[in-house]
């Protein structure tokens, strides 16, 4: 073998070795490593996400705050949950509507995004609570919400048929849920839903009248609703609602520590006022 195909070889395996790492931690944000790396790349790139994604406060009222208010009207004071809530995006979305009256609850596992969120939310405490905790296992009981979503995230969460599942079991029957559904699956093999499969287990978790919309290039915004009819629970304080991940019980918070009752398990607040369940 010449040098120059030696050293041509070398360029190719070179140029498949980056490209290999750019489509497993760019493209595919870590998921095929796992959970661990998926945090660890959040993490990183908190200080950086806004700006990375370029997120329209505009937009966000138009496709996000303003069509869930419609669908749920006339409640405006809804218990919203936000899962996957990184810097805190659906939660000024819903603060930035006049008509808003209700509380938002936002859920991520990336603590520094919620670092983040909490920085852009000062001043909201009474309207906004963060929780570092894992989609798999919501620290929420049955039927605890109004309004449940989630945005641009279940592809890159290695369960998300269990989260499906956590998002339906915490909304309450007749509630509002809001997912997106990733539509460039190109680079992204086996971690999407087809339309048809995500419609349909949605319907097996027991969610109606499921809506297909298209979005953006990269999503569809899916909107459903909870088999069945209840009274709104409307805007609780997070007391009312976090619940020990061990038993179940609701947690008390004293001294910006929250406890179970029972003793089972134990979550600090951080300076940043974020609810650690990790």
């Amino acid at each position: 073998m010449s040098d120059f195909a030696g050293w041509l070889l070398m360029g190719l395996a070179a140029a498949a070795i980056i490209a290999l790492g750019w489509w497993l931690l760019i493209e595919s944000e870590g998921v095929y490593l796992g959970r661990r790396v998926v945090i660890w790349l959040y993490d990183l790139y908190a200080d950086r996400y806004d700006d990375i994604k370029r997120f329209r406060p505009d937009y966000d009222y138009m496709f996000l705050a303003q069509p869930i208010m419609e669908r749920i009207a006339p409640h405006r004071s809804p218990l919203v949950l936000d899962v996957a809530t990184g810097t805190g995006r659906l939660p000024l979305a819903m603060l930035d509507h006049a008509l808003f009256q209700g509380r938002v609850i936002g859920v991520d596992m990336s603590r520094r995004m919620l670092s983040k969120a909490a920085a852009k939310l000062e001043g909201q405490e009474h309207r906004v609570a963060l929780v570092w905790s894992p989609a798999e296992q919501l620290p929420f009981p049955d039927a605890s919400f109004d309004v449940v979503t989630c945005l641009e995230a279940l592809e890159f969460m290695t369960a998300p048929e269990r989260v499906l599942g956590e998002l339906a079991r915490v909304l309450r029957p007749g509630g509002l849920l809001l997912i997106t559904n990733r539509i460039n699956t190109r680079l992204m093999p086996g971690k999407t839903f087809a339309a048809e499969t995500l419609v349909a287990r949605l319907e097996a978790l027991g969610l109606r009248n499921v809506e297909i919309e298209y979005w953006q290039v990269d999503y569809d915004r899916v909107w459903a609703c909870k088999e069945g009819v209840s009274q709104p629970t409307g805007a609780r304080p997070l007391a009312e609602v976090l619940s020990c991940p061990r038993c179940g019980q609701l947690m008390v918070e004293n001294d910006a520590v929250w406890r179970c009752p029972t003793g089972h398990f134990t979550a600090p607040v951080g300076r940043d006022g974020v609810v650690e369940m990790l």
